[in-house]
Formats: structure tokens, sequence, C-alpha cells
């Protein structure tokens, strides 16, 4: 009788020992090492060199532009819910800015200009106090 393709082939004559390892055994250069009972392994501690895609200074400029953004729109919200409380519109406060966007605009650079003053100033004043304590 002819051999049909669709018939799986037969297993081998041999069977092949499976491949595992046993539990709670330390396998060194592919030797079991067994351990004693309560021995421990050898804790072995690796630490990696510290790898960033930014210097410090980056990351710290980072932060305060971060945090001086989120102060204006904090702001920003603040004032636009004192016009709605008082009495005026959001269209209103929309319509204002807009027609005065060029003062507005130089009163934000200003405001920014002198947060990164006072940034600066107090990060003297908190260096010079570290400095005193040494």
């Amino acid at each position: 009788m002819p051999q049909q393709r669709h018939l799986p082939q037969p297993f081998p004559a041999q069977a092949v020992p499976a491949h595992h390892r046993p539990p709670n055994v330390e396998f060194r250069d592919g030797v079991p090492y067994h351990y004693t009972i309560g021995q421990q392994p050898q804790q072995i501690v690796v630490q990696l060199p510290e790898t960033s895609s930014m210097s410090p200074a980056q990351r710290e400029l980072v932060v305060n532009v971060i945090l001086l953004l989120v102060v204006a729109v904090v702001l920003c919200g603040c004032v636009a819910g004192l016009v709605v409380i008082c009495g005026g519109t959001l269209m209103g406060l929309i319509g204002t800015i807009g027609a005065n966007a060029v003062p507005v605009g130089l009163t934000a650079v200003g405001a920014i200009v002198a947060a990164g003053w006072l940034i600066t100033k107090l990060k003297g004043l908190a260096q010079t106090a570290v400095e005193d304590k040494k």
C-alpha cells in the first residue's frame, strides 16, 4: 500500500531526553552547582553606569520651564474666573485680550523675565546659605 502524503510522519525510534533544569539548582557554565541545606547563593550586585539623554542643567531648565508654564496657566484661569464672577463674560474677556494682545504679551514677557530673575536670586541665596553652613 503506497504511503499517503496527508498522514503524519512516524515518531523516531529513540526517545530524545527532555532538556530541563531541576528547580533550585544553580548552573555555572552549564554545570549544576548544588547547595547544601540552608546555604543560599551569593548575592551579586551589578551597578550600571548612569546614562541619560539630558545633562542635569538641561533637565533643570526643562523642569523650570514646565513649572513656569503651569503657573501661567493657573494664573490665566484665575483671571478668567474672576472676570466671569465679577459679571463679565468669557467672550468679553477674549475680545478684550484680543484687542490688547500686544500689551498683554509684553506684560507676560516681563512677568516671565521677572520670574526668572527671582528664581536666580533665590537659588543664589540658597547656595550661599548652604556654603555658610559648611
